[in-house]
């Protein structure tokens, strides 16, 4: 009896370690494509959201404010725990959605631990809550233009991932170093897109962004707020987020609860300090996009002028 348990639970065992892997064969892999840019004569606006961990809940106050102002973007981007909400914003649902879905989520919902393999969250059911949220679309199927930024474990390059499995690539860029267990995508580990592109600014300007609105929530984010010099002021990584964040438009920066990172106890207060930052930022996007729009109306308009003296 102790010998047939002992197997059981071994298979299990098993079971659970080959489910974290992700689903290398899947001819709906995420993978990465080259970006043709969006064109309009209207301004583009577009949305970077980055990780943070549990205090990416924030994002979803940045968007309620942004849509009660009007403000709706035409591209989204994410990376880590940005790409998440990034997804399911991605897919058609609008702020007050997003909110239900973050009031009413519980940790266990994303979050399946494991006592085998390379880190402590297997991630199976977070790319399972992703797909059920978005319908099972992938990438480039959803309502708006999506890119999800992860990591090469093997020799750390940004991929950007434009089609295929929306659950898997947010999976991917979410997994943080020895919390998640790496995923396999055509026969590649990937890890937290945050290493390699903390806010996806830059990849939100490749898509054809002509306004590009950064969401930090990092860490350093809060350093910031609180005026602290931390020792890491010069850390590679947080160079690599101020360098991204210089190249936006407009930057909210709200001023979350600094908790663990799978702490999911201030999501209320984390949601209503994204929609004070960003309704603080409005102004400031409303005059952009009057700006931009004007700007790009005087570009049309002298286009349009030789033409018209051939045609007199």
């Amino acid at each position: 009896m102790i010998h047939r348990l002992f197997v059981l639970l071994l298979f299990s065992a098993l079971a659970s370690c080959s489910s974290t892997r992700g689903n290398p064969a899947a001819e709906n892999a995420p993978r990465a494509a080259r970006i043709v840019p969006l064109a309009s004569d209207r301004p583009l606006i577009a949305l970077a959201l980055g990780g943070g961990g549990a205090r990416g809940f924030a994002h979803v106050g940045v968007i309620k404010a942004l849509e009660d102002a009007g403000i709706v973007p035409d591209i989204i981007a994410g990376a880590s725990s940005g790409a998440v909400v990034a997804a399911l914003y991605a897919s058609g649902y609008g702020a007050r959605a997003l909110e239900d879905i973050a009031v009413g989520l519980e940790q266990g919902a994303l979050l399946d631990f494991t006592l085998f393999g390379r880190g402590w969250v297997r991630g199976d059911a977070l790319q399972e809550f992703v797909n059920r949220a978005v319908g099972n679309r992938p990438i480039e199927k959803l309502a708006r233009p999506f890119a999800v930024v992860a990591t090469r474990a093997r020799d750390g390059v940004m991929t950007v991932f434009t089609h295929g499995d929306t659950g898997l690539a947010v999976r991917a860029s979410a997994s943080v170093p020895n919390l998640f267990v790496p995923p396999l995508i055509a026969g590649e580990e990937y890890i937290d897109g945050g290493l390699t592109s903390p806010v996806p600014v830059g990849v939100a300007r490749a898509m054809g962004a002509d306004i590009v609105i950064a969401v930090d929530v990092s860490w350093f984010a809060n350093a910031r707020h609180n005026g602290d010099p931390t020792p890491l002021a010069r850390s590679a990584r947080r160079i690599l987020l101020e360098r991204e964040l210089e190249a936006a438009d407009v930057v909210i920066t709200p001023r979350t609860i600094l908790t663990r990172m799978l702490d999911f106890d201030y999501k209320l207060e984390n949601i209503a300090a994204g929609e004070l930052a960003a309704r603080a930022a409005v102004p400031q996007l409303q005059e952009l996009v009057a700006r931009t729009a004007a700007g790009k109306k005087g570009i049309a308009r002298a286009r349009a002028q030789p033409a018209a003296a051939v045609a007199d």
